[in-house]
Parts: structure tokens; C-alpha cells; sequence
């Protein structure tokens, strides 16, 4: 079999390794945009959550753990 040359091309979106997803959203208003984020009750899915939420997204985050998600959602507008 022939080999696969599959090379990876950058984007030159603006974006790199130490971009945060607040600055990748920055000026993006998801108002009416309804998100669900597993894992969204803690780490990088907790910080997803609150960024999405903070763009106006309706955000709902299913969880195992329902009184730990409540806990760690708490007080974040727009997140179910």
C-alpha cells in the first residue's frame, strides 16, 4: 500500500494555543443559541459553560450529579 500524506495546512484563523474561549467569542452575541455541555459541571466544561452563558447562549448542562452541578451553576444566568 501507497502512503498517505495527509499534512496538516494552518488555518490563520487568529487563533493559537494560549487563544481563551472568552477571546474566541469575544464580539459573537449567541442570544436565541441553546448549547448543551456535558461535563459542564466542572474543568474545562464548567469554564464552557460560563463563556457560552456569558455570550448569551441558553445553556443546559445534564449531570449524574444533579445537587453538585446546582452547586457548582449556581447564580450563572441563562444555565439549566
Amino acid at each position: 500500500m501507497g502512503s498517505i500524506d495527509n499534512k496538516q495546512i494552518p488555518l490563520h484563523a487568529g487563533f493559537d494555543a494560549t487563544t481563551t474561549a472568552t477571546e474566541a467569542l469575544a464580539g459573537h452575541d449567541l442570544s436565541g443559541v441553546q448549547a448543551i455541555v456535558t461535563g459542564g459541571a466542572s474543568g474545562l466544561g464548567l469554564e464552557t459553560v460560563r463563556v457560552l452563558a456569558g455570550a448569551g447562549a441558553c445553556v443546559l448542562v445534564p449531570a449524574r450529579d444533579p445537587h453538585q452541578a446546582q452547586a457548582a451553576l449556581h447564580g450563572m444566568a441563562g444555565v439549566e
